[in-house]
């Protein structure tokens, strides 16, 4: 199976894809909005049975993270603090974490973060809104 590591940012994203021997198959930018997205499950489609890892940065990850799910992709959210190698890295850059985050998945070394159901995540938001 192919992994996707996702790198969020809040306009733009990095994205590498690599196949089950660690090899690079495709690396690009996208947009984190509806385009971009759409871009981003179109090309990860393409490329057969994936999973994807997504780097939980504020709530930049939910429309990328459930975009993914909707498509069929199975999709882990990973807390970058406890992705240490990540980082704790001396060279930062989007292309090497998103690269390093695919890694992390396939060798099964992902920390993952709960996500909650959809509906949990709309009711609670709608709890907020009301407690306001």
């Amino acid at each position: 199976m192919n992994t996707v590591g996702i790198d969020v940012g809040k306009r733009k994203c990095r994205a590498a894809i690599k196949d089950r021997s660690g090899q690079t198959l495709n690396e690009f930018f996208f947009s984190n909005d509806k385009d971009g997205i759409n871009k981003l499950t179109k090309i990860v489609s393409g490329y057969g049975k994936c999973e994807a890892v997504v780097e939980s940065t504020a709530n930049m990850w939910i429309r990328i993270h459930d975009t993914l799910e909707d498509n069929g992709i199975n999709t882990v959210l990973t807390n970058p603090y406890k992705t240490r190698i990540i980082a704790e890295a001396k060279i930062k850059s989007d292309k090497l974490d998103a690269r390093i985050l695919a890694d992390l998945l396939r060798s099964g070394l992902v920390c993952q973060s709960y996500v909650p159901s959809k509906e949990f995540r709309e009711k609670r938001a709608l709890s907020d809104i009301e407690s306001h």
